[in-house]
């Protein structure tokens, strides 16, 4: 993505040095020359696009065991283009093994739950992101936003968002976004801009688009949006899945909706099944992988 087509001069180009992805992981064995992890590293590590090396780190001053349950919060907003008002309700970073549980956030002008790319193993269930306040532009209204790495989001809720359930820039993953809903949406559901990898939509029900696309020159240069996506039994008004050109697949099975080329033609397409067809068996991947079934 080093020949964005330039809007104006804004559009930043990809740089290669600018994409070297810090996967997390706890080493479970060593066999010889192999390793193994506890969770799978959910891109291809090419030679020819610079390999990968392993490496321990610590991570001072991150902390852990952090719950947020049971509130209620509510921005004062003088319109409903207001932006001096609350943004995030809740917004983790440098934080692993921790939760957000049963969150309410009313009128804000950003989001419910906001995980930035050093938060790790949280989970966010049952929270709801009600009637955004903001202008409908972008950098607004991205209700349940996710940059960190292993981490869940279920049976959540949003109304009047733009970006409802969406990762940023050079997002690790896995992530996984299961069970939720969104309702008179402005924008799309998906990775957002620059290559995050490795994500899990499950069971998405909104009124508006899932696209995992090349998004050109929109923002500053958002390039491909995302590879090693899944869309699996969502629903949507319509929704547009490419595959890159370089590396990686991105997958919409059983999908409800329309299927349509996305904002850029000529690229390739993603890998489709099951289309508008009903049953889809496991009705849930995340279930089916993780071996529990979850309440609605």
């Amino acid at each position: 993505m080093d020949q964005i087509t330039p809007r104006d001069s804004s559009i930043k180009q990809w740089q290669a040095k600018e994409y070297d992805f810090h996967f997390e992981r706890v080493i479970t064995a060593i066999k010889g020359d192999s390793i193994f992890l506890d969770n799978p590293i959910v891109i291809a590590l090419d030679k020819q696009y610079g390999g990968g090396a392993v490496y321990k780190y610590n991570f001072n001053g991150r902390i852990t065991n952090v719950g947020i349950e049971n509130i209620r919060c509510e921005s004062a907003y003088a319109s409903d283009t207001d932006e001096d008002h609350g943004w995030d309700a809740i917004h983790f970073n440098r934080v692993q093994n921790s939760w957000v549980d049963n969150v309410t956030a009313v009128y804000f002008g950003y989001s419910c739950v906001n995980l930035g790319n050093e938060s790790r193993n949280i989970t966010v269930k049952d929270c709801k992101s009600l009637d955004a306040k903001s202008k409908i532009a972008g950098g607004r209204r991205y209700s349940f936003n996710n940059d960190g790495q292993m981490n869940l989001f279920m049976n959540c809720v949003a109304t009047e968002g733009r970006h409802d359930y969406v990762t940023g820039a050079r997002v690790c993953g896995p992530n996984v976004f299961f069970q939720c809903k969104a309702e008179r949406t402005h924008a799309d559901i998906g990775p957002h801009h620059r290559w995050a990898i490795g994500t899990l939509y499950d069971n998405i029900i909104t009124d508006g688009e899932i696209n995992i696309q090349d998004r050109g020159n929109w923002g500053t240069g958002h390039g491909w949006a995302g590879a090693n996506q899944v869309l699996w039994n969502c629903t949507a008004s319509k929704a547009a899945v490419q595959n890159p050109w370089a590396t990686g697949k991105n997958y919409v099975i059983g999908l409800q909706g329309e299927k349509y080329a996305g904002r850029l033609k000529g690229r390739p397409d993603g890998e489709w099944e099951g289309q508008n067809k009903k049953d889809l068996q496991p009705a849930s991947l995340f279930e089916a992988q993780s071996g529990k079934t979850f309440k609605k």
